[in-house]
């Protein structure tokens, strides 16, 4: 089973997710807080998703060095704003760039997050976590596929492709 996972959502995630419903896959989005993402859209579609915590600053390099406190601040505020927008609290945290340390996942359990399980299975094994831009991505028959709104990873016609084909070998989530 390959489980869909969009990280960095934001505006554009309108038009680029049409191709999720079309297929009606389930994927885990990241909300950053700090930034405008389309509340609207998701709201309306929820059952398709499952939302994630990906930080309220985004600063990857900083977040894992900040002492426990501040690091927890920034992911309360992150939960806060996705609460408030939309009705949900989040299970799950998304390290922004990938990078956590026991510290930051300690942050996370404080406010009742827990790791995502695409980085769980990472550190069981390599195989398993698969980003975007790799070509041998769909086939899979488990592990994750990975969707950068933000930055255009991978284009529209290639995720166009890839969905059509995870959706065709039945190897999503799929939501009814």
């Amino acid at each position: 089973m390959i489980y869909v996972r969009d990280d960095d959502i934001f505006l554009n995630a309108i038009w680029r997710h049409q191709v999720f419903l079309k297929y009606k896959i389930f994927v885990h989005i990241g909300i950053i807080g700090s930034r405008p993402f389309p509340s609207r859209w998701i709201k309306k579609n929820l059952k398709m998703y499952e939302i994630c915590n990906h930080s309220f600053s985004h600063k990857c390099e900083k977040l894992v060095n900040w002492d426990l406190e501040s690091q927890k601040n920034d992911i309360e505020k992150a939960n806060n704003i996705i609460k408030k927008r939309l009705g949900v609290t989040p299970r799950y945290f998304i390290p922004p760039c990938g990078k956590y340390n026991d510290q930051l996942i300690n942050a996370c359990e404080s406010v009742g997050l827990t790791l995502h399980p695409s980085y769980v299975m990472r550190e069981k094994s390599e195989d398993f976590y698969h980003s975007a831009n790799l070509k041998d991505i769909v086939g899979k028959k488990e592990g994750w596929y990975i969707c950068h709104t933000s930055k255009g990873m991978p284009s529209q016609k290639r995720l166009e492709k890839n969905l059509k084909y995870l959706y065709k070998n039945n190897l999503t989530q799929f939501f009814k």
